[in-house]
């Protein structure tokens, strides 16, 4: 039986049709048996970081802030659809969890169907469902929503290219643009990949040679593309004038990603993904050299998805065989499948071969981290049908959450004394707490600070406070990820809540800072820039509040930055009193907004100090150093320094007039200075 031959017997056309109905059937019953969580909570979170910010995607769309300005992120405004939270506006959570029911049996049956559609003559059927079926169950279970949406997106470009029927193509290429926009706006960072594909796509159209299929057809993916991005923009409810700032958001966090966010993991996953990826190129290049265009036109776009999965699962590699690293290896399998069913052709069969390596080389570590709580159907059904049929249940569940979320976060009565009513800032990333406490959050717009790894993010936010838009208190935490210095996370906006808050209740794991009078402090060079050598130590003059560095990236260090990841830079203190601190993991990029080098702050009990403007007790900083790997070529030698004194402040100008908020600390009088918080410069 052969799916894509039409017999003239009726009798055969009938037992094809009926094959096919059955291992479709057979695959629809394995999609809704192997179905991912459709409820995930907030509460008791082992890890309050990732369900934080996807707790504050859910309060964006809620209060319909605006992405691009008070809001950027990795995900964009569908970004709560992402997984599907128990959010405390349920229609979101409905929404989310009947996103992920349906795109998990629609995406899973559409991906079968293409695979179908673009078999050879020469390939069985059952062999293609098979594929598909252990493909998606798989590797799309690694897969979040956008990362599903853009591959059938993609899928349906190679599927036009191969298919014959006129009327079928354009319909699989208008289908597409709006797959990759849905899967664009839910994680923002998938907009560049997409738009990069769809720009290609004519220059893959006329090298694939699409016969009777013009090449202006090879258009309307973008153009649905756009069109379909602005509507659920605006349904969305953002508006079009953000597009130009979200837009250059976007790149700024794809941008900065790799220097930023890079972590290596398991060695053994590394190496299984250079195979694949050797395999794969393998095969591309036999393409293009045999002169088959069609099939290497199909396998770039393929190529396209496989990159992405690559940076994504490789630059942040955790340990063990769950998190980023399945990402790549979900999306290994669904291209597997995709290869078996393209390339069965007899001149294939080795290339057909080592796919099918490809194939059981990406399962092995899949297997072991595959989700087996999502082979729960009846529980799971139970769950999301009582809570979507029932308001009262919905309560329940929304007061569970609420109380485990204020145990988790545990705040002092002190502590609630020191909010009062105010809106508040919670830094670096817990902003799940607002829900435990019935809190207003204004929100840095890069909201979780490990993530203003760009001068364009870190200036973003300090401009916020800068401009007496953000929150009156802070709920602050002296921590960051990935053994950095938290310092130096964001060093402007560090330097703006040292201007502008001051410590009103100092908490062993949570300061409240409140907002005071305040001005932007002026930098006034206390030397002049100069070329220092990793490896060395360089003093730190006296005087000096801030250090501006830049480190310089070689040819290779962007190569790497684009295909891989660098090296780490590693930043040491030598302190006044001989002691040595470090190395701490150092994110270059945004070292050029000034670092706070004046003292040493190791715990939160010193930031208390800090932010109350109390150093007598704290260390001076006599020296850093920059080190790193002494083997790599991805830097060069020597980086440009330069050290700052924080003198007398000038007023920082609004982007427009601004009236005072009731509360605001800014004078109503026009023209007065602000007072500056002594805490900037301390006394020596």
């Amino acid at each position: 039986m052969v799916f894509s031959k039409r017999s003239h017997n009726p009798l055969k056309h009938r037992a094809s049709s009926l094959g096919a109905t059955i291992h479709f059937g057979v695959f629809a019953l394995l999609l809704a048996v192997t179905l991912p969580v459709l409820l995930e909570s907030f509460s008791s979170s082992a890890d309050p970081l990732d369900a934080s910010w996807a707790w504050f995607m859910g309060y964006a769309v809620e209060h319909h802030l605006q992405w691009g300005k008070a809001v950027l992120f990795t995900y964009g405004p569908l970004g709560f659809l992402a997984n599907p939270y128990f959010y405390s506006d349920h229609f979101l959570w409905s929404v989310s969890a009947t996103a992920r029911l349906a795109s998990w049996l629609g995406f899973g049956l559409t991906f079968g169907y293409i695979l179908c559609r673009l078999a050879a003559n020469d390939r069985p059927l059952p062999r293609v469902t098979i594929a598909a079926a252990l493909a998606w169950v798989l590797g799309a279970s690694f897969l979040d929503l956008a990362t599903q949406a853009a591959f059938i997106g993609m899928l349906l470009l190679v599927l036009a290219i191969a298919e014959e029927r006129l009327a079928a193509a354009i319909v699989a290429l208008i289908l597409s643009g709006p797959l990759l926009a849905f899967g664009a706006l839910i994680k923002s960072t998938a907009l560049i990949i997409s738009l990069f594909a769809l720009l290609i796509y004519p220059i893959l159209w006329c090298y694939a040679g699409c016969g009777n299929k013009r090449v202006h057809f090879s258009l309307l993916p973008v153009l649905s593309f756009i069109a379909t991005f602005c509507v659920l923009w605006l349904v969305s409810a953002q508006s079009l004038g953000n597009l130009p700032a979200y837009l250059r958001g976007t790149w700024a966090i794809a941008h900065g990603y790799t220097p930023a966010m890079a972590i290596s993991g398991n060695h053994a996953q590394t190496l299984i993904a250079f195979v694949i990826l050797a395999l794969f190129s393998a095969i591309v290049l036999a393409l293009l050299s045999t002169g088959r265009k069609r099939l290497a036109a199909q396998s770039l776009l393929l190529g396209v998805m496989g990159f992405w999965a690559w940076k994504e699962g490789f630059t942040r590699h955790d340990l063990g065989y769950v998190g980023h690293p399945m990402a790549f290896y979900g999306t290994a399998l669904l291209i597997a499948a995709v290869g078996t069913a393209l390339m069965s052709i007899a001149q294939f069969r080795l290339a057909t071969g080592l796919v099918y390596c490809a194939y059981l080389s990406a399962f092995v570590p899949a297997l072991r981290g595959f989700p087996l709580s999502s082979l729960n159907p009846i529980g799971n059904y139970e769950r999301f049908f009582a809570l979507i049929v029932s308001k009262p249940n919905r309560a329940h569940e929304q007061r569970r959450q609420t109380a485990a979320i204020q145990a988790q976060f545990t705040l002092p009565s002190k502590a609630l004394q020191a909010i009062g009513s105010a809106p508040v800032n919670v830094i670096p990333w817990s902003l799940m707490i607002a829900q435990g406490y019935h809190m207003r959050i204004v929100a840095s717009p890069v909201f979780q600070s490990y993530s203003a790894y760009t001068p364009y993010l870190d200036r973003l936010n300090a401009r916020q406070i800068w401009r007496d838009a953000s929150a009156q208190k802070i709920i602050y935490t002296y921590s960051t990820i990935d053994g950095r210095y938290p310092a130096f996370d964001e060093p402007e906006t560090f330097r703006a809540i040292l201007s502008c808050f001051k410590t009103l209740y100092p908490g062993s794991a949570y300061l409240v800072l409140g907002r005071t009078a305040c001005m932007r402090p002026h930098l006034n060079a206390v030397d002049a820039p100069r070329d220092a050598d990793l490896g060395h130590w360089i003093a730190i003059p006296p005087g000096a509040d801030y250090a501006k560095i830049a480190v310089r990236t070689t040819m290779i260090g962007h190569l790497a930055n684009l295909l891989y990841k660098p090296a780490s830079v590693r930043v040491s203190f030598r302190l006044a009193d001989g002691t040595m601190k470090g190395p701490y993991r150092f994110i270059y990029p945004v070292a050029v907004d000034g670092l706070f080098v004046k003292y040493f702050i190791g715990t939160q009990a010193e930031a208390a100090q800090l932010f109350s403007a109390i150093t007598s007790g704290l260390r001076r900083v006599a020296a850093i150093e920059l080190t790193t790997n002494r083997h790599t070529a991805d830097y060069t030698h020597r980086f440009r320094i330069q050290f700052f004194r924080a003198t007398e402040p000038h007023q920082y100008p609004p982007s427009a007039p601004q009236q005072p908020r009731p509360g605001s600390s800014r004078s109503a009088r026009p023209g007065r200075p602000l007072l500056k918080t002594p805490s900037v410069r301390g006394r020596d």
